[in-house]
Formats: C-alpha cells, structure tokens, sequence
C-alpha cells in the first residue's frame, strides 16, 4: 500500500513539474519510464498469477517480474534523490542539482543508470513472455 502512495505522490509530482517546465530532461524520462513499467507489471502480474505462488518463485517468468519490480522501484528512488531538496518531499517542484556541478552529474548518471537497468530488465522480460 505503502508503494502505491508513492508511486502515486511521485507520479503527481512528477507531471506537475513536467507540466509547468520545472523539470530537467533526465527526470522527464524517468517519469515516463515509471508510468509505463507501471501498467506494464500489472498487466503482466495479473496475466500470471502462478507468480505469486512460493512454489513458483524460480520460474524466470516470475524471478524476472521480480527483478523488474524491483528496478522500478529503484528508478523511483533515482528519481527521489535528483529531485530531492528543500520542498519537494511536501509536493514542491522538482530541485536537482544546479547543472554543472559534480553533484548534478552524479545524479543525473545514477538516474540514468537506474532507466537503463529497468529497460533491460524489462526487454528480458518481454523475451519470456
């Protein structure tokens, strides 16, 4: 329950920042990513209830539904920690580092890192499926 507020208040804040040009680029593409992986698991756990099952859990199917889950949440995380600064956890826009400094690349490579982990591991997935 706890995930679905937060991907939700992220989402929000997310699209609020995108929709008023608050927001750079690379966390553009994350939010996009988020909302796609997002209906994609879904479908996909709903199309496969075996996954739930703990007799189940070696199946590649499910152990890379999990794998996928889990990166989205990272890509959420990614996301969390560039736009993270004094307002944005209360639903303020979007505070990365400024650009040009150290800090603003590490975070925008982490958040990259993050988008392509989750893209991989979702392209697997498809390839089971």
């Amino acid at each position: 329950m706890q995930q679905k507020v937060l991907i939700v208040l992220l989402a929000s804040l997310f699209s609020i920042a995108i929709i008023f040009g608050g927001c750079p680029k690379p966390i553009g593409v994350a939010y996009k990513t988020v909302v796609g992986s997002k209906a994609f698991l879904d479908s996909v756990k709903a199309s496969h209830p075996e996954c739930t099952k703990p007799e189940n859990t070696n199946l590649k199917l499910c152990v890379l539904l999990v794998q996928a889950t889990s990166a989205k949440d990272l890509l959420i995380d990614a996301g969390e920690i560039f736009c993270g600064g004094q307002g944005f956890e209360k639903g303020g826009a979007c505070n990365p580092p400024s650009k040009g400094t150290p800090g603003y690349q590490i975070a925008v490579d982490k958040l990259n890192a993050a988008i392509q982990s989750y893209e991989q591991i979702e392209k697997n997935l498809k390839g089971v499926l």
